[in-house]
């Protein structure tokens, strides 16, 4: 979610930012955008429209620290105006060192429940970093969750030349296996692999969510995923305002995506994936 400043001139907003990676991929130069927009009374019809009772305002991988202080500054704000229907996770740069986890500190005091979107490539930083160790510890300490972004290794596009090496997303839930993760977009493909119960006992703190399934994926991966970990630790997410089916609409919508979603699932597995799961990872009542 962006203000008005932001999306009335995103690609003079990212410039005067000074970040190029997201100004590319939502004013990509010579192609349409997939990147919608909505203000909050569109966010919030939209979730009643669709029966979606809160939502997870994601932050964006930013290359510089203050960027991320200015996301989190608006979810903040928009959580105080509707606590009942809005929850925030907080952006951080760990390439920013220290200075950058003070700020992520601050988010969290002021009300967001978890960290992320990150994404290593994009930001410029690793898993072997120090700072990155300390950012997981801090989301073990206050008991959040982080999210990564994870892009499938076969689908390069032009919008997403880096690819995430799925062995390090392995790696990382081994090494930190207090910490929860969610890998974002099914996790690039990783829950396939823990038909692996080698790989699926070294993931048992791992979620995946479901962000822009129809961009990725055909929807029965739904049902393939449930029936290959079972449906506690996936987590419906659609990317919102991105433009999901960008054949035959240019309008940014949560209903398609949660019909696409329910009609493979039964009844349980609906009240997991929809919600319950999140209840459960942010002790939410």
């Amino acid at each position: 979610m962006y203000p008005a400043e932001v999306y009335t001139d995103p690609k003079g907003w990212g410039t005067a930012h000074r970040e190029p990676w997201w100004t590319y991929c939502v004013a990509p130069p010579g192609r349409r955008t997939l990147q919608g927009w909505a203000d909050m009374p569109r966010l919030l019809a939209d979730m009643d429209r669709a029966g979606i009772e809160k939502c997870v305002m994601l932050g964006w991988y930013w290359e510089h620290q203050e960027t991320c202080d200015l996301q989190n500054g608006w979810f903040i704000d928009w959580i105080r105006q509707h606590p009942d229907r809005l929850l925030g996770f907080a952006s951080v740069q760990p390439a920013q060192g220290p200075k950058a986890l003070d700020q992520l500190q601050r988010a969290l005091d002021s009300g967001l429940c978890g960290i992320g979107e990150l994404f290593p490539q994009a930001q410029r930083f690793t898993f072997e970093d120090e700072v990155w160790g300390r950012l997981v510890e801090i989301a073990v300490e206050r008991d959040v969750p982080i999210n990564l972004h994870v892009s499938d290794p076969l689908t390069e596009t032009p919008s997403m030349p880096h690819l995430a090496p799925l062995k390090d997303y392995v790696k990382i839930a081994q090494v930190f296996p207090s910490a929860k993760f969610i890998l974002a977009h099914w996790g690039g493909g990783i829950p396939f692999y823990e038909l692996n119960p080698k790989v699926r006992a070294l993931l048992k703190n791992v979620y995946y969510d479901t962000a822009a399934t129809p961009l990725l994926y055909d929807k029965r991966v739904f049902r393939s995923i449930v029936d290959l970990i079972g449906p506690e630790r996936i987590l419906f997410g659609t990317d919102y305002p991105l433009l999901c089916y960008p054949a035959d609409s240019r309008e940014p919508d949560f209903w398609r995506q949660r019909v696409e979603a329910e009609e493979t699932l039964t009844p349980k597995e609906r009240e997991l994936v929809m919600g319950g799961n999140l209840r459960r990872l942010l002790h939410l009542a």
